[in-house]
């Protein structure tokens, strides 16, 4: 079975509409003021309405308290995201399942990044249903080292009875080659389907079709449509 695919960082009404007519089964939304892609409750209950019922929303946050768990969880996510740190006070306030990130330049770092997760209760741990694994920086569009797979086991210990959720420097050059090393549920994107003004609908309907049509041909070149166009190579093996 495909991956399901996760469009990260809607800003405008317009992103809805990509999302919409692409497929994505989630869109997320960050609510984290470090972040370029950060917007506001305001803005993204107005994109949320354009988006169809069938799509997930996700939002997304980064060591988030009570109070702002109580505030997502009034605007109808179906999901909340949490970077950061892993409090038992924000997930205790959480009624809707929550997606745990884990950012990692190295695999070798998993055991130490989740030790938050292992220090929870057990009953508070239960309303973690996924565990996303994604790049060294929040939002930061690059992969970690996917050569030292061999490092963590995405069917054994906190991902049992877990989504896996792959992110992190995904674009539609290499996606295939992730999937092929970590068997995700998900896959999760953001910068992988921007250009210089945002999200950009070709690029979207590219990646969610490499997701879901197996045998898609990519071609070698994957490049972003921008004055500075920015290009990845895509090995012939993927």
């Amino acid at each position: 079975m495909r991956p399901k695919v996760k469009i990260c960082g809607l800003q405008k009404p317009g992103d809805a509409q990509y999302v919409n007519d692409a497929g994505a089964d989630y869109a997320g939304f960050v609510f984290y003021e470090k972040s370029k892609r950060n917007v506001s409750c305001q803005k993204a209950k107005k994109i949320m309405e354009k988006i169809r019922p069938d799509i997930k929303k996700v939002a997304v946050t980064v060591s988030p308290d009570a109070a702002q768990i109580q505030i997502l969880q009034q605007m109808k996510f179906d999901i909340i995201q949490m970077h950061g740190t892993l409090s038992a006070e924000a997930l205790s306030a959480v009624e809707l399942p929550v997606w745990y990130a884990i950012n990692l330049s190295d695999p070798k770092e998993f055991a130490e990044k989740t030790k938050d997760f292992l220090d929870l209760p057990e009953k508070l741990q239960q309303k973690i249903t996924a565990l996303v694994v994604d790049g060294a920086n929040y939002g930061g569009g690059q992969t970690f080292d996917w050569q030292k797979t061999q490092t963590f086991h995405q069917t054994e210990g906190i991902f049992a009875g877990r989504k896996f959720v792959l992110a992190g420097g995904l674009h539609a050059g290499n996606v295939n080659k992730g999937i092929q090393l970590f068997h995700p549920d998900v896959v999760d994107v953001s910068s992988g389907v921007e250009n210089e003004n945002g999200k950009d609908e070709a690029l979207i309907k590219q990646f969610v079709t490499c997701v879901k049509e197996e045998d898609t041909p990519i071609p070698n070149w994957i490049c972003l449509p921008t004055v500075n166009a920015r290009c990845w190579w895509r090995s012939p093996m993927v």
